[in-house]
Protein backbone atom coordinates (compact mmCIF):
# COMPACT_ATOMS: atom_id res chain seq x y z
CA UNK A 1 0.00 0.00 0.00
CA UNK A 2 1.34 3.49 -1.16
CA UNK A 3 1.32 6.07 1.41
CA UNK A 4 -0.27 9.43 -0.46
CA UNK A 5 1.31 12.44 -0.07
CA UNK A 6 -1.16 15.21 0.96
CA UNK A 7 -2.13 17.73 -0.96
CA UNK A 8 -2.56 21.63 -0.36
CA UNK A 9 -5.58 23.47 -1.42
CA UNK A 10 -5.29 25.67 -3.57
CA UNK A 11 -7.36 28.40 -1.90
CA UNK A 12 -4.70 28.32 0.73
CA UNK A 13 -1.68 28.78 -1.86
CA UNK A 14 -3.79 31.92 -2.94
CA UNK A 15 -4.10 33.05 0.54
CA UNK A 16 -1.06 35.11 1.04
CA UNK A 17 -1.91 37.20 -2.10
CA UNK A 18 -5.73 37.86 -1.73
CA UNK A 19 -4.48 39.37 1.90
CA UNK A 20 -1.51 41.33 0.29
CA UNK A 21 -4.13 42.28 -2.34
CA UNK A 22 -6.72 43.75 0.32
CA UNK A 23 -3.82 45.22 2.39
CA UNK A 24 -3.37 46.95 -0.95
CA UNK A 25 -6.89 48.00 -1.65
CA UNK A 26 -7.41 49.11 1.62
CA UNK A 27 -4.13 51.52 1.65
CA UNK A 28 -5.26 52.88 -1.90
CA UNK A 29 -8.40 54.08 -0.37
CA UNK A 30 -6.43 55.85 2.66
CA UNK A 31 -4.58 56.98 0.11
CA UNK A 32 -7.00 58.38 -1.92
CA UNK A 33 -9.01 59.75 1.17
CA UNK A 34 -5.84 61.61 2.26
CA UNK A 35 -5.77 63.02 -1.10
CA UNK A 36 -9.13 64.09 -1.04
CA UNK A 37 -8.91 65.80 2.21
CA UNK A 38 -5.48 67.61 1.45
CA UNK A 39 -7.22 69.30 -2.00
CA UNK A 40 -10.22 70.10 0.45
CA UNK A 41 -7.78 71.80 2.95
CA UNK A 42 -6.05 73.72 -0.01
CA UNK A 43 -9.59 75.22 -0.83
CA UNK A 44 -10.85 76.25 2.50
CA UNK A 45 -7.36 77.63 3.38
CA UNK A 46 -7.69 79.65 0.10
CA UNK A 47 -11.36 80.52 1.36
CA UNK A 48 -10.11 81.63 4.52
CA UNK A 49 -6.95 83.68 3.40
CA UNK A 50 -9.13 85.92 1.10
CA UNK A 51 -11.69 86.35 4.22
CA UNK A 52 -8.67 87.58 5.98
CA UNK A 53 -8.04 90.34 3.43
CA UNK A 54 -5.32 88.51 1.30
CA UNK A 55 -6.07 87.92 -2.72
CA UNK A 56 -5.06 84.35 -3.79
CA UNK A 57 -4.84 82.38 -6.66
CA UNK A 58 -3.86 79.58 -8.06
CA UNK A 59 -3.69 76.99 -11.18
CA UNK A 60 -4.55 73.47 -11.03
CA UNK A 61 -4.19 71.16 -7.75
CA UNK A 62 -3.29 67.49 -8.83
CA UNK A 63 -1.75 64.38 -6.53
CA UNK A 64 0.45 62.11 -7.22
CA UNK A 65 3.09 60.11 -4.95
CA UNK A 66 1.37 56.37 -4.22
CA UNK A 67 1.77 54.28 -3.01
CA UNK A 68 4.97 56.14 -0.42
CA UNK A 69 3.20 59.43 0.24
CA UNK A 70 1.00 61.87 -0.50
CA UNK A 71 1.91 65.06 -2.52
CA UNK A 72 -0.69 67.66 -3.91
CA UNK A 73 0.91 70.62 -6.87
CA UNK A 74 -0.09 73.67 -6.79
CA UNK A 75 0.66 75.32 -10.15
CA UNK A 76 1.08 78.91 -10.12
CA UNK A 77 0.28 79.68 -6.46
CA UNK A 78 -0.16 83.39 -6.32
CA UNK A 79 -0.57 85.33 -2.73
CA UNK A 80 -0.66 88.77 -1.62
CA UNK A 81 -1.46 91.09 0.97
CA UNK A 82 -2.74 94.40 -1.24
CA UNK A 83 -0.18 97.37 -0.87
CA UNK A 84 2.33 95.65 1.46
CA UNK A 85 3.36 92.23 -0.58
CA UNK A 86 3.37 89.38 -2.94
CA UNK A 87 4.61 86.21 -3.50
CA UNK A 88 4.66 84.12 -6.41
CA UNK A 89 5.89 80.72 -7.29
CA UNK A 90 5.71 77.95 -10.56
CA UNK A 91 4.80 75.43 -8.36
CA UNK A 92 4.15 75.12 -4.65
CA UNK A 93 4.24 71.29 -3.32
CA UNK A 94 2.51 70.01 0.02
CA UNK A 95 3.98 66.54 1.18
CA UNK A 96 2.34 64.48 4.16
CA UNK A 97 1.99 60.93 4.28
CA UNK A 98 -0.95 59.51 3.81
CA UNK A 99 -2.15 58.35 7.06
CA UNK A 100 -1.01 61.13 9.21
CA UNK A 101 -2.08 64.39 7.34
CA UNK A 102 -1.19 66.26 10.84
CA UNK A 103 2.82 67.47 9.68
CA UNK A 104 2.86 68.81 6.55
CA UNK A 105 5.93 69.71 4.48
CA UNK A 106 5.22 72.93 1.79
CA UNK A 107 8.39 73.79 -0.57
CA UNK A 108 7.85 76.00 -4.10
CA UNK A 109 9.72 74.53 -7.05
CA UNK A 110 11.86 76.65 -9.78
CA UNK A 111 11.73 80.58 -9.56
CA UNK A 112 9.71 82.21 -6.71
CA UNK A 113 8.97 86.09 -7.06
CA UNK A 114 8.73 88.21 -3.88
CA UNK A 115 7.68 91.89 -4.01
CA UNK A 116 7.30 94.37 -0.71
CA UNK A 117 6.29 97.45 0.38
CA UNK A 118 10.12 99.34 0.30
CA UNK A 119 12.13 96.27 -0.70
CA UNK A 120 11.64 95.71 -4.45
CA UNK A 121 10.75 92.68 -6.40
CA UNK A 122 13.21 90.17 -5.74
CA UNK A 123 13.97 86.86 -8.33
CA UNK A 124 15.21 84.11 -6.93
CA UNK A 125 15.74 79.99 -6.57
CA UNK A 126 17.02 77.63 -4.46
CA UNK A 127 18.32 74.11 -4.24
CA UNK A 128 16.42 73.18 -1.39
CA UNK A 129 13.64 75.29 0.43
CA UNK A 130 11.49 73.18 2.39
CA UNK A 131 8.92 74.71 5.64
CA UNK A 132 6.61 71.91 7.62
CA UNK A 133 4.44 72.56 10.45
CA UNK A 134 3.41 69.60 12.23
CA UNK A 135 0.97 69.21 15.38
CA UNK A 136 3.26 68.18 18.94
CA UNK A 137 1.62 66.68 22.02
CA UNK A 138 4.03 68.99 24.47
CA UNK A 139 4.07 72.61 22.43
CA UNK A 140 0.94 72.65 20.38
CA UNK A 141 2.60 72.91 16.86
CA UNK A 142 5.66 72.90 15.33
CA UNK A 143 7.05 75.51 12.61
CA UNK A 144 10.84 74.13 10.83
CA UNK A 145 12.15 75.80 8.02
CA UNK A 146 14.82 74.83 5.88
CA UNK A 147 17.00 76.48 3.12
CA UNK A 148 20.38 75.49 1.34
CA UNK A 149 22.08 77.06 -2.00
CA UNK A 150 19.56 80.15 -2.34
CA UNK A 151 20.19 82.89 -4.10
CA UNK A 152 17.91 85.75 -5.47
CA UNK A 153 18.05 89.77 -7.27
CA UNK A 154 16.32 92.57 -7.14
CA UNK A 155 14.82 93.45 -10.75
CA UNK A 156 15.21 97.25 -10.02
CA UNK A 157 18.72 97.64 -8.87
CA UNK A 158 20.54 94.42 -9.32
CA UNK A 159 21.07 93.81 -5.60
CA UNK A 160 21.34 90.62 -4.48
CA UNK A 161 21.92 87.84 -2.01
CA UNK A 162 23.60 84.34 -1.69
CA UNK A 163 22.73 81.82 1.37
CA UNK A 164 24.27 78.80 1.74
CA UNK A 165 22.30 77.42 4.49
CA UNK A 166 19.69 77.83 7.05
CA UNK A 167 17.89 75.88 9.26
CA UNK A 168 15.48 77.28 11.88
CA UNK A 169 12.40 76.13 14.22
CA UNK A 170 9.48 77.95 15.95
CA UNK A 171 7.22 76.69 18.33
CA UNK A 172 5.41 77.40 21.68
CA UNK A 173 7.16 76.81 24.94
CA UNK A 174 5.75 73.40 26.83
CA UNK A 175 4.67 75.04 29.98
CA UNK A 176 3.37 78.63 28.42
CA UNK A 177 1.80 78.64 24.75
CA UNK A 178 2.50 82.70 24.70
CA UNK A 179 6.40 82.03 24.59
CA UNK A 180 7.41 80.91 21.38
CA UNK A 181 11.32 79.63 21.33
CA UNK A 182 13.16 80.02 17.87
CA UNK A 183 16.15 78.01 17.08
CA UNK A 184 17.90 79.41 14.02
CA UNK A 185 21.52 78.24 12.66
CA UNK A 186 22.75 80.01 9.58
CA UNK A 187 25.91 79.79 7.24
CA UNK A 188 27.30 81.62 4.47
CA UNK A 189 24.94 84.80 3.68
CA UNK A 190 25.87 87.47 1.03
CA UNK A 191 24.61 90.53 0.21
CA UNK A 192 25.34 93.31 -2.60
CA UNK A 193 23.19 96.39 -2.70
CA UNK A 194 24.07 100.10 -2.75
CA UNK A 195 27.59 99.29 -4.24
CA UNK A 196 28.60 97.81 -0.56
CA UNK A 197 29.01 94.12 0.29
CA UNK A 198 27.79 92.12 3.30
CA UNK A 199 29.00 88.92 4.66
CA UNK A 200 27.93 86.97 7.52
CA UNK A 201 29.84 83.43 7.62
CA UNK A 202 27.85 82.01 10.60
CA UNK A 203 24.59 83.06 12.79
CA UNK A 204 23.44 80.92 15.57
CA UNK A 205 20.86 81.82 18.03
CA UNK A 206 18.34 80.47 20.68
CA UNK A 207 15.92 82.61 22.16
CA UNK A 208 12.18 83.06 23.22
CA UNK A 209 9.86 85.76 23.48
CA UNK A 210 7.18 85.91 26.05
CA UNK A 211 4.13 87.43 25.90
CA UNK A 212 3.55 86.68 22.05
CA UNK A 213 0.08 87.16 22.25
CA UNK A 214 0.08 90.65 22.86
CA UNK A 215 1.77 91.11 19.40
CA UNK A 216 -1.78 90.31 18.10
CA UNK A 217 -3.58 93.80 19.54
CA UNK A 218 -4.17 96.91 18.20
CA UNK A 219 -1.34 98.59 19.81
CA UNK A 220 1.44 95.52 20.14
CA UNK A 221 4.18 97.24 21.72
CA UNK A 222 2.52 99.06 24.49
CA UNK A 223 0.24 95.69 25.32
CA UNK A 224 3.43 93.49 25.40
CA UNK A 225 5.11 96.27 27.53
CA UNK A 226 2.04 96.00 30.13
CA UNK A 227 1.96 92.10 30.09
CA UNK A 228 6.00 92.32 30.94
CA UNK A 229 7.25 91.18 28.07
CA UNK A 230 10.57 90.18 27.16
CA UNK A 231 12.87 88.83 24.63
CA UNK A 232 15.06 86.71 26.45
CA UNK A 233 18.81 85.85 24.37
CA UNK A 234 19.77 82.35 25.61
CA UNK A 235 22.76 82.12 22.62
CA UNK A 236 23.59 84.43 20.06
CA UNK A 237 27.18 84.06 18.10
CA UNK A 238 27.66 85.67 14.54
CA UNK A 239 30.63 86.02 12.83
CA UNK A 240 30.27 88.84 10.34
CA UNK A 241 31.97 91.36 8.56
CA UNK A 242 35.27 89.98 10.50
CA UNK A 243 33.45 90.12 13.69
CA UNK A 244 32.99 87.61 16.20
CA UNK A 245 30.28 88.32 18.74
CA UNK A 246 28.14 86.24 21.38
CA UNK A 247 25.23 87.71 23.45
CA UNK A 248 22.84 86.51 25.60
CA UNK A 249 20.18 88.64 28.19
CA UNK A 250 16.84 89.67 27.89
CA UNK A 251 15.43 92.88 26.20
CA UNK A 252 12.36 94.29 27.24
CA UNK A 253 10.68 98.05 26.68
CA UNK A 254 10.77 100.74 28.35
CA UNK A 255 7.52 103.52 29.32
CA UNK A 256 8.58 104.94 25.78
CA UNK A 257 8.73 101.84 23.88
CA UNK A 258 12.39 101.96 23.48
CA UNK A 259 14.41 98.40 23.96
CA UNK A 260 15.87 98.19 27.36
CA UNK A 261 17.94 95.35 28.94
CA UNK A 262 21.90 94.61 29.12
CA UNK A 263 23.28 91.63 27.34
CA UNK A 264 26.33 89.98 28.03
CA UNK A 265 28.92 90.35 25.22
CA UNK A 266 31.87 88.92 24.05
CA UNK A 267 33.37 90.80 21.08
CA UNK A 268 36.41 89.92 18.66
CA UNK A 269 37.56 91.97 15.76
CA UNK A 270 35.29 94.82 16.82
CA UNK A 271 36.31 96.89 13.82
CA UNK A 272 34.16 94.49 11.65
CA UNK A 273 31.27 95.61 13.28
CA UNK A 274 31.61 99.45 13.36
CA UNK A 275 32.06 98.76 9.56
CA UNK A 276 28.77 97.67 8.89
CA UNK A 277 27.12 99.59 11.32
CA UNK A 278 28.14 102.55 9.25
CA UNK A 279 27.36 100.60 5.69
CA UNK A 280 24.16 100.16 7.00
CA UNK A 281 23.33 103.55 8.09
CA UNK A 282 22.60 102.29 11.93
CA UNK A 283 25.47 104.72 12.42
CA UNK A 284 26.54 107.80 11.22
CA UNK A 285 30.31 107.53 9.13
CA UNK A 286 31.84 109.34 12.43
CA UNK A 287 30.25 107.60 14.61
CA UNK A 288 31.11 104.65 12.97
CA UNK A 289 35.05 105.18 13.07
CA UNK A 290 34.76 106.38 16.48
CA UNK A 291 33.21 103.70 17.66
CA UNK A 292 35.66 101.36 15.55
CA UNK A 293 38.88 103.21 17.07
CA UNK A 294 37.71 103.08 20.84
CA UNK A 295 36.54 99.53 20.62
CA UNK A 296 39.64 98.55 18.62
CA UNK A 297 41.55 99.95 21.35
CA UNK A 298 40.10 98.33 24.07
CA UNK A 299 39.84 94.69 22.38
CA UNK A 300 44.10 95.55 22.49
CA UNK A 301 44.02 96.17 26.12
CA UNK A 302 41.88 93.59 26.86
CA UNK A 303 44.10 90.66 25.14
CA UNK A 304 42.00 90.53 21.82
CA UNK A 305 38.51 90.21 23.08
CA UNK A 306 36.08 92.33 24.60
CA UNK A 307 33.94 91.44 27.91
CA UNK A 308 31.25 93.52 28.73
CA UNK A 309 27.49 94.58 28.99
CA UNK A 310 25.83 96.21 26.06
CA UNK A 311 23.64 98.40 27.42
CA UNK A 312 20.45 99.06 26.07
CA UNK A 313 18.77 102.53 27.23
CA UNK A 314 17.23 105.93 26.20
CA UNK A 315 17.18 104.87 22.54
CA UNK A 316 20.69 103.78 22.17
CA UNK A 317 22.97 100.67 22.33
CA UNK A 318 26.44 101.43 23.83
CA UNK A 319 29.12 99.03 25.14
CA UNK A 320 31.97 100.43 27.51
CA UNK A 321 30.48 103.99 26.98
CA UNK A 322 31.07 103.41 23.41
CA UNK A 323 27.64 104.28 21.73
CA UNK A 324 27.42 101.11 18.57
CA UNK A 325 23.75 101.77 17.49
CA UNK A 326 20.80 104.04 17.35
CA UNK A 327 17.56 101.81 18.93
CA UNK A 328 13.87 102.73 16.98
CA UNK A 329 10.98 102.99 18.88
CA UNK A 330 8.45 100.67 18.73
CA UNK A 331 4.96 100.86 17.89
Amino acid sequence: MTDQIPRISRRWLYAPFAIAALILAGYYLLWRTGAHEMKNAVDAWVIDQRAAGLEVSHGSVTTEGFPFFLRAQIDAPDIAMPGAWRWRAETLFLDALPYDLNRLIISPGGEQLLSAEGFGEWRGAAADLRASIANDKTRGWVFALTAGNAAGRRESDGAAYRLASLVMDLAPAPDDPATLTLNLAANGLEISAGGERYEMAQLQTVLSLSASDMLETPTPAASWREADGALTIAHFFADIETTKIALSGAIQLDQALYPQGALKTELQSPAGLANLLGKTGALSQAEASAMAAGLTLMAITSGGKITAPIELKDGAAQIAGVKIADLPRLE
